[in-house]
């Protein structure tokens, strides 16, 4: 009977715990201790994910897998793009890696958007070289019809999307979450991305733990 309550009461701990994490800010307790410590941090491709209610006709799942993996890869680097902007300004408190320097490292040691999530965030810190990871998870859903689908896909090499469910996450090197916020907000591959990037910085405004005051 303690062992069933135990296991009810962690189920319930991680629920909440999840709850936490969309919708509004997720602050580790010692947040403000662990980004003391640190002096740099990377940003790694996102976990990108498209979710269809039906196939559209003349798509394959290979062709979801490569408009899911330039969804990484954008994410990525809109968020990047994002930062550079405030480093730029003088509002970044700590070193963010050059993102070349990263997808190289990455690279050298077979890691890409399309094998990341098999590393643990501990792992990935030891191969960059850095204090901390940000990353991410997008769950994009398209509405188009299978014509319009087809016909975007066709044009330009991937679907448009118009929402998403956004997380941006950072994990200490310790392999911890200190960080994180989730929202669903309008958005899509590409250029999209960029926006809906901007939108979810927006609403963390002074909360990201790497801004100044």
């Amino acid at each position: 009977m303690r062992r069933l309550l135990l296991f009810s009461i962690s189920i319930l701990s991680a629920a909440n715990a999840a709850g936490q994490v969309f919708g509004k800010i997720y602050e580790s307790e010692n947040l403000s201790e662990i980004v003391k410590t640190q002096k740099n941090f990377a940003v790694v491709p996102f976990n990108y994910s498209i979710a269809l209610k039906k196939m559209p006709k003349g798509m394959t799942q290979e062709n979801i897998k490569s408009q899911e993996g330039k969804g990484s890869l954008s994410a990525q680097n809109s968020f990047y793009t994002y930062a550079l902007e405030k480093k730029e300004r003088g509002v970044m408190t700590i070193q963010m890696q050059d993102i070349s320097r990263t997808n190289t490292l990455l690279k050298r040691n077979e890691i890409s958007e399309t094998n990341i999530t098999n590393y643990l965030p501990e792992e990935l810190c030891k191969v960059l070289e850095v204090d901390a990871i940000l990353t991410g998870d997008i769950i994009a859903s398209q509405p188009m019809s299978e014509g319009a689908a087809l016909a975007t896909t066709i044009l330009i090499g991937y679907g448009s999307t118009n929402k998403a469910k956004a997380t941006i996450k950072i994990y200490d090197k310790s392999g911890e979450l200190i960080w994180s916020y989730g929202k669903e907000v309008a958005g899509g591959l590409g250029s999209d991305d960029s926006d809906m990037i901007r939108r979810l910085m927006r609403k963390t405004a002074r909360k990201f733990p790497y801004w100044k005051d």
